[in-house]
C-alpha cells in the first residue's frame, strides 16, 4: 500500500467531523444559549451596550392546605423538647396517682402521708386535732413545730417566710398546715400606719402569700388556717381584719387552701368558748379566750383532715 492510501481514510474521517460541526452549528447545539446575543449584536451604533432585563422572579407556590388539622406529623407526635402538655403537674398527676387526678397520694401504710403542723401558739389547734386524729394512724406519718410569739407581722422577730424556704419547704412533707395570726395587732415595722389601714393590709396580704408560697411545692397541699373568733375583747376584731386578707392571699397561690376555723368554732357567728348538747357541752378555747382546748383542736382539724382526704387518691 502507497502513502497515498494511507492518508485516504483520514480525509475522509475529517469529511465526516466537519460535517458534524457545520450541523450543530445549523442547529444551534454548539455555541451561547437560544436566543443569546452576541457582543455586536448587543452593540449599538455609538458602541454603548444595552444590558438586559433581569427576569422576574417565579411566583412562590401556594401553601398547602389540609383539612386534617392532625396531617402534619409535628402536631400528631409533639417534639417532646417544644412546647406541649409532658412534664406538666396534670400529666405528671396522671401516671403518678391512682386515680389520675388527685394532688396527693393515698394515704396508706406502705406509703404514708406525711403532714406538717406549725406557726405560732395558735397551730396548737391543729396539732392537737393530728395527735387525736392521725398520730397513731400507720397511714400517716405527723411532724409538729410550734413556735410562740411568732407571726405574720413581727418579722424582725422571727421570719417565716426565710423559715418556711429553708427548713421547712425542702422537708418531705406532702401536707404543710400553717395556723398564725394572734400577735400580729400592731404596726409593721418600718411602715408607720396602724391595723387594717391600706398599706398595712397591703403588707399583710403580700407576707401571708410570700409564707404560703415558700413552702408549696408540686404533689404538695399547703393549708393555711384562718384565726377562730377571739374572746379578747383587745383582739376581738382581729379576725375580720386578717381573715379576708388571708384568704386572698392564698387564693393567689396554686396548691394552698384557706380553712376558715371562725366558721367552725362560731355560735351564730360569735365567739363560744364551749358548743353545744350536740358535743356534750365540751369547752373549746381556753381560759384566756384566744387558744384551743384538746377538743377545740379536734373540732377544727377535723375539716382540715377532710379536706386533705378530698385531694388525694
Amino acid at each position: 500500500m502507497n502513502q497515498r492510501e494511507l492518508r485516504r481514510p483520514r480525509r475522509s474521517l475529517r469529511a465526516a467531523a466537519a460535517a458534524v460541526v457545520v450541523c450543530l452549528l445549523a442547529s444551534g447545539l454548539l455555541g451561547g444559549p437560544a436566543g443569546a446575543q452576541t457582543d455586536d449584536e448587543a452593540s449599538t451604533d455609538d458602541g454603548a451596550s444595552e444590558e438586559m432585563p433581569a427576569p422576574e422572579p417565579a411566583p412562590e407556590p401556594a401553601p398547602r392546605v389540609s383539612e386534617d388539622p392532625w396531617a402534619d406529623p409535628v402536631l400528631r407526635w409533639p417534639d417532646p423538647l417544644a412546647e406541649s402538655q409532658l412534664g406538666t403537674e396534670p400529666t405528671y398527676y396522671w401516671f403518678a396517682r391512682d386515680d389520675r387526678r388527685s394532688l396527693l397520694p393515698s394515704a396508706t401504710s406502705e406509703r404514708p402521708l406525711r403532714v406538717w403542723a406549725g406557726g405560732d401558739s395558735m397551730s396548737g389547734g391543729p396539732v392537737y386535732g393530728f395527735r387525736q386524729l392521725i398520730a397513731d394512724d400507720e397511714r400517716f406519718r405527723f411532724t409538729e413545730d410550734i413556735i410562740k410569739s411568732t407571726g405574720v407581722v413581727t418579722d424582725w422577730y422571727f421570719d417565716w417566710i426565710d423559715y418556711m424556704a429553708t427548713e421547712v419547704a425542702e422537708g418531705p412533707y406532702d401536707v404543710i398546715v400553717i395556723a398564725m395570726g394572734a400577735n400580729d395587732k400592731q404596726r409593721f415595722r418600718g411602715i408607720p400606719v396602724y391595723v387594717g389601714e391600706q398599706a398595712w393590709s397591703e403588707q399583710y396580704r403580700s407576707r401571708v402569700r410570700d409564707i404560703v408560697a415558700a413552702a408549696v411545692r408540686p404533689g404538695r397541699l399547703v393549708v393555711w388556717v384562718g384565726l377562730p373568733p377571739l374572746g379578747s375583747r383587745f383582739l376581738s376584731d382581729l379576725p375580720s381584719t386578717v381573715n379576708p386578707l388571708s384568704a386572698a392571699a392564698v387564693a393567689e397561690v396554686p396548691g394552698a387552701i384557706f380553712v376558715d376555723a371562725y366558721e367552725t368554732l362560731s355560735i351564730d357567728g360569735r365567739y363560744a368558748s364551749q358548743l353545744g348538747a350536740d358535743h356534750g357541752n365540751r369547752r373549746i378555747r381556753t381560759q384566756d379566750g384566744v387558744h384551743y382546748t384538746l377538743y377545740g383542736g379536734l373540732v377544727l382539724t377535723q375539716p382540715i383532715l377532710a379536706a386533705i382526704e378530698r385531694r388525694s387518691g
